[in-house]
C-alpha cells in the first residue's frame, strides 16, 4: 500500500520530466544564452574571446539604428493588428455560415482550410504571380478602371496586399476553432431564444458571441504571437520592400543575420522583440480574460 502510494506520487513527476528536459534544452537554455550574448561582443567564433560590454548592444538598437527599428516595429503593429481583427471577424462569419445544416458543408469546411495545409514557398510563389506588375490578373483588371499600381512594388499597397495573403492563408485555421466553440453551445438556447421571438441578429449577438469568448481569446493570442514574429510570408512575397514598407521587426532581425553584424547585437535585436511579444500578449490576455469574467 506504501509503494504504491509513493508511486502514485512519483508517477506524475516521472510523467512530466522527458518534456521539461526538452523544454529546458530546446527552450530555456537558448533563450538564456541569447541574453547572455546580448550584453557581450561575440562574432560568431568560437575561437574568439568573448568580452562583456554592457549594454552597448541594446544603445546601439535604440540610438543609432532607431529610426530602422522604430519603422520596423510601426510596420509590425500595423500588420499585427490588421490581420488579427480582419481574420478574426471573417473566421467568426464563416464558421457560422459553415456551421448551418447545409449540404456539401464538410467540403466547404474542406476547401477554406485547403490554404493551410500549403506551404508557405507555394503560397507566396503563387501569390506573386497573381501580383505580378506586369503581366497579373489583378494588374490586367486594375488598368480597365484606370488604376496605375505596380502592387507588390508600390509601397502604398504592399504591406496591405500582404496582410490579405497572410489572411487568407490562415483563416481556414481560426475559423476550425470557431467552428468547435460553436458545436459546444447548446441548441436548446437557439430553440428557447426563438420560441421568445429574437431574431438571427439577436441570437448571434446575445448567444453566439458571448459563448464564443474563449474561442475568441484563443484565437487572438494566437494570431497575435503569429503575426508580430512571422518573417516568412513578407520575405517570400516582398522580402521587406519596396523600401521599408514591409519590413516587420522579425525579417529585420533574420536579414541581419546576413549582413555581417556582430551576432552579440543580433542577440540583443531578438530580445529586444520577444520583450515587445511578450508586453502586448501579457496586456491583450489580461483584457480578454477580464472580458470573459464580465460576460
Amino acid at each position: 500500500m506504501l509503494n504504491s502510494n509513493r508511486i502514485s506520487r512519483i508517477w506524475p513527476v516521472l510523467v512530466v520530466l522527458p518534456a521539461l528536459f526538452l523544454y529546458i534544452l530546446f527552450v530555456l537554455l537558448p533563450t538564456l544564452s541569447n541574453l547572455f550574448l546580448s550584453f557581450t561582443d561575440f562574432t560568431g567564433n568560437l575561437h574568439k574571446p568573448l568580452h562583456y560590454i554592457g549594454i552597448n548592444n541594446y544603445s546601439r538598437a535604440f540610438h543609432s539604428d532607431f529610426q530602422s527599428i522604430g519603422g520596423a516595429i510601426r510596420n509590425t503593429l500595423i500588420f499585427s493588428v490588421l490581420v488579427t481583427l480582419v481574420q478574426n471577424m471573417a473566421a467568426v462569419l464563416l464558421a457560422v455560415l459553415v456551421n448551418l445544416k447545409l449540404k456539401l458543408r464538410n467540403i466547404y469546411r474542406a476547401i477554406l482550410f485547403m490554404p493551410n495545409v500549403l506551404g508557405v514557398v507555394i503560397i507566396g510563389l503563387v501569390w506573386t504571380l497573381i501580383f505580378d506588375p506586369i503581366s497579373g490578373p489583378i494588374v490586367k483588371g486594375f488598368e480597365r478602371m484606370g488604376i496605375d499600381t505596380a502592387l507588390l512594388g508600390d509601397p502604398g499597397w504592399a504591406l496591405y496586399l500582404v496582410v490579405f495573403v497572410t489572411i487568407w492563408a490562415n483563416l481556414g485555421y481560426a475559423m476550425v476553432i470557431y467552428i468547435a466553440g460553436l458545436q459546444s453551445i447548446p441548441e436548446e438556447m437557439y430553440e428557447a431564444a426563438r420560441i421568445d421571438g429574437a431574431t438571427t441578429t439577436d441570437t448571434f449577438m446575445k448567444i453566439t458571441l458571448p459563448l464564443l469568448q474563449p474561442a475568441i481569446t484563443i484565437n487572438i493570442l494566437i494570431s497575435l504571437i503569429g503575426t508580430l514574429s512571422t518573417y516568412d510570408f513578407i520575405m517570400v512575397l516582398t522580402n521587406g520592400g519596396p523600401g521599408t514598407a514591409t519590413m516587420t521587426l522579425s525579417l529585420f532581425v533574420f536579414k541581419n543575420l546576413y549582413n555581417g553584424e556582430s551576432q552579440g547585437y543580433l542577440a540583443a535585436l531578438s530580445m529586444i522583440q520577444f520583450a515587445f511579444i511578450f508586453i502586448i500578449v501579457v496586456v491583450v490576455q489580461h483584457f480578454l480574460r477580464k472580458r470573459e469574467a464580465e460576460l
